[in-house]
């Protein structure tokens, strides 16, 4: 199985190779429609006593084909890419006429669905996504994105009311691993560069149905004859464009489903969960069918087929036969799918969501012997250890705080509160400063909850502010204001950054503020390890500092040896600036290729790992490295001598 990073490079060919068949198909358009106008304008001298063409060919209409051709279909292609690149997932799943999920919802089902998803992410090392439910009676969903950082989840009604814990999880993982395996990339950029040729149709309907546009009669005022015959022939041309488009959509659909597949089984360990799934879907009447007029250009995206397909037509499909996903989960699976009585099932299921809602007491977490090669094989493929750690980390976290961090409201108050300095003389200054900016009720809630968040064990911060994410993502424009006003001043009162403030910021930075700012996305541009060896070495050299080597030179030689086979320098002094040394260093190495990403976060893993021992200042170092790569790093445990 790939790793994450070789899914990341596949991703970048993948993207060439649908800008070929896009190019590719766009030439075949072109002549096309040159043949459609060239056929049309033969068609109008009937109606006309003046000769309109002499040949077939003419270079002068051949170039006006093409320019305005290459308008429609770039002007679409660009218009829906840069619709889909503003709204992220959020779009597509708007699209759908999806609505969010509240965050502090009382639906046990929802409130189920929402607990699903925060292990999976906690356990994948992505940021908690937001969670849109559709009014589908279909069991049914999807994960829509660029990156981890705009990524949605959307689910249908019928999914949360028919599916067990299990077998919701089990489709929960399904949807994630699209997300860390790039494939919610490939179908955000397929769906914004096929829309241009949908285009193509529309244009020759236009042209049908234009009146008084060109009068070829003084008694009667219509469009000519010659018009229509062209837009007709524009309309079947886009016809068979779309047609064509469908079908790559469609190819690029069908190959990802089964690796998704398998890669949900080995996250949860569970493939009756998902096989059950499947199950239920075949046993269901209404199946997985999204009933919704824009289900035809977002039907790549789902979990099941959201669009009937023709009868024994698997070619044309948008995802493999259900009997065949289910007896690659179990091989002696009859085909038979035994109707399903959905009263009874939905009776089932919310006493199940209900009664047993969070079902974490007493799970007891198998000693964890953490090695380089076992953290480099989680990332992106999580598996039930990290699922089965998530799940006592949020256990871990006080009710208190996850019902503040659920709510838009509470969960800037639990932020601020997570800034406030150990120190009393800074923390006052802080305060001070808070309650002149902050909202009042706000306030009064940070200082309800600062004792509780005081308490809180290091390593559940992380966790914390990834539940919080959703929340915080709810917030207006002005609240976004206000909120990213007061981060910048708690980071700043006492007039330096330590490890945890850069962190959360480089969090915020990353995951929060492109839902309310134009973030500028990052181009590869090293390609070789050497680029960028002296950034290698000081974020290495960084991370051997917050350890307890005895050795640190003979670590940092054997860490840069991971990443690089060239020359290698020696370790360097950092002085006392260490996070304005570490930011300029991401900034650099996160425009490295996925290839010299993977040799450098493994590189920093055999740092980390070097001692025997892990600490707080280590893990949360680690984290913002990872991140700021746009790699999904599962928490590690801590292990102290």
């Amino acid at each position: 199985m790939q790793d994450f990073f070789s899914h990341q490079e596949q991703a970048r060919r993948n993207t060439t190779i649908l800008v070929v068949l896009l190019l590719t198909a766009v030439t075949l358009i072109i002549l096309a429609v040159y043949a459609a106008v060239t056929l049309g304008l033969f068609f109008g001298q009937l109606f006309l006593d003046q000769l309109m063409i002499n040949s077939f060919w003419d270079e002068s209409r051949f170039v006006w084909t093409v320019a305005i051709t290459l308008a429609v279909v770039c002007g679409g292609s660009l218009y829906r890419s840069n619709q889909l690149r503003q709204g992220g997932g959020a779009a597509v799943a708007e699209m759908m006429g999806a609505e969010r999920v509240p965050a502090a919802t009382d639906d046990p089902l929802l409130r189920r669905l929402l607990n699903v998803v925060e292990e999976m992410a906690i356990a994948s090392g992505v940021p908690v996504p937001p969670v849109y439910l559709m009014q589908q009676s279909g069991i049914n969903a999807f994960a829509a994105g660029f990156s981890s950082s705009d990524a949605v989840i959307a689910v249908t009604r019928g999914a949360t009311e028919l599916l067990s814990r299990d077998q919701l999880q089990g489709v929960m993982a399904h949807e994630f691993s699209h997300i860390l395996n790039g494939d919610t990339l490939l179908k955000m950029r397929l769906m914004g560069l096929l829309y241009g040729i949908t285009l193509i149709a529309d244009a020759g309907i236009l042209m049908i149905t234009a009146r008084n546009s060109v009068a070829y009669s003084r008694s009667e005022r219509s469009s000519h004859p010659a018009l229509m015959v062209i837009g007709f022939m524009i309309f079947m041309v886009g016809v068979i464009g779309a047609v064509f488009a469908d079908m790559i959509k469609r190819a690029v659909s069908r190959q990802r489903e089964f690796l998704a597949d398998a890669a949900a089984v080995q996250f949860t360990r569970n493939p009756t969960g998902l096989a059950g799934a499947l199950k239920t879907i075949g046993g269901y009447k209404g199946g997985s069918r999204i009933n919704h007029a824009a289900s035809q250009q977002t039907s790549h995206f789902f979990f099941g087929n959201a669009v009937k397909s023709w009868e024994n037509k698997d070619w044309w499909a948008t995802h493999p036969p259900l009997v065949e996903r289910v007896r690659r989960l179990e091989p002696r699976f009859s085909g038979d799918f035994k109707p399903l009585d959905s009263a009874n099932r939905s009776a089932f299921v919310m006493h199940e969501a209900v009664s047993a809602f969070a079902g974490t007491e007493g799970m007891i977490l198998a000693g964890l012997n953490a090695s380089v090669d076992t953290v480099m094989d989680s990332i992106g493929h999580p598996g039930a250890n990290e699922l089965q750690q998530a799940r006592i980390l949020l256990a871990r976290i006080p009710q208190r705080l996850a019902d503040f961090a659920h709510d838009p409201f509470t969960a800037r108050a639990t932020m601020y509160a997570l800034l406030l300095d150990s120190s009393a003389k800074i923390r006052t200054v802080q305060l001070e400063q808070l309650q002149k900016e902050a909202d009042a009720s706000v306030f009064r809630e940070m200082l309800e909850i600062q004792p509780v968040v005081a308490q809180l064990e290091a390593e559940l911060k992380l966790p914390l502010i990834e539940m919080m994410l959703p929340a915080l993502k709810e917030l207006s424009k002005t609240q976004f204001d206000t909120f990213r006003s007061c981060i910048r001043t708690l980071t700043q009162a006492d007039e330096k950054i330590g490890l945890f403030e850069y962190m959360m910021q480089r969090m915020l930075l990353r995951h929060l503020y492109p839902a309310f700012l134009k973030i500028r996305s990052m181009a590869v541009y090293f390609d070789a390890a050497g680029e960028i060896v002296d950034e290698a070495g000081a974020i290495i050299a960084m991370l051997i500092g917050k350890g307890s080597h005895d050795r640190p030179a003979t670590v940092f030689e054997a860490a840069m040896g991971i990443f690089s086979d060239g020359h290698l320098p020696a370790m360097p002094e950092l002085g006392d600036d260490l996070l304005s040394v570490l930011d300029d260093a991401l900034r650099r190495a996160e425009r490295a290729s996925p290839p010299i990403k993977r040799r450098l976060l493994k590189a920093c893993v055999f740092a980390v790992l070097a001692d025997g021992k892990t600490t707080v200042p280590e893990i949360e170092l680690l984290r913002i490295i990872a991140d700021a790569l746009g790699v999904p790093m599962p928490q590690i445990r801590l292990k102290t001598p």
